[in-house]
């Protein structure tokens, strides 16, 4: 599973001698709220990326760009 927000693996594993096991949540802020808290503003942004409106995918970005994050360009041929 990867942060829908920075697109890395969310979680820090330990060795537990038979494989690892995720014990901590180690990502961006707004991953961090999602996976751990489920926390509203976090699933907002994620519904406004996934979102077909121009309009709420412009809010996505602006709440990723307060929490630091630069979101991918997407072009009209991907």
């Amino acid at each position: 599973m990867d942060c829908p927000f920075c697109k890395c693996d969310p979680y820090e594993y330990v060795d537990v001698g038979v494989g690892f096991v995720p014990v901590a949540v180690t990502c961006c802020d707004l991953g961090i709220d999602l996976i751990q808290y489920g926390g509203k503003k976090a699933r907002q942004t994620l519904a406004n990326m996934r979102s077909y409106s121009p309009r709420k995918k412009a809010r996505a970005m602006k709440v990723l760009r307060e929490y630091g994050i630069k979101p991918e360009r997407r072009t009209r041929w991907q």
